[in-house]
């Protein structure tokens, strides 16, 4: 597991875990998640408390379409 503070939601653990092993930098929030690219040109919010059943899978398919995440090899 990863360096951030930990979550009760599974599935919340399981989409900054797949950004962790991409190489992308997780800071811990007051009330979500800021994920940055290694180029540091690519960001996004991971809230704690999100609103629909499939925000973790959207999350993760966005991070799948960043041109960073092929050049970090990221799986």
């Amino acid at each position: 597991m990863g360096y951030w503070r930990k979550r009760p939601r599974k599935d919340l653990e399981a989409v900054l875990e797949h950004f962790h092993r991409a190489g992308w930098r997780i800071l811990d929030p007051p009330t979500y998640y800021t994920v940055r690219c290694p180029c540091g040109q690519h960001q996004r919010w991971i809230h704690l408390t999100p609103s629909g059943a499939n925000y973790g899978k959207n999350a993760v398919s966005w991070l799948l379409r960043q041109p960073c995440y092929e050049i970090e090899g990221g799986s």
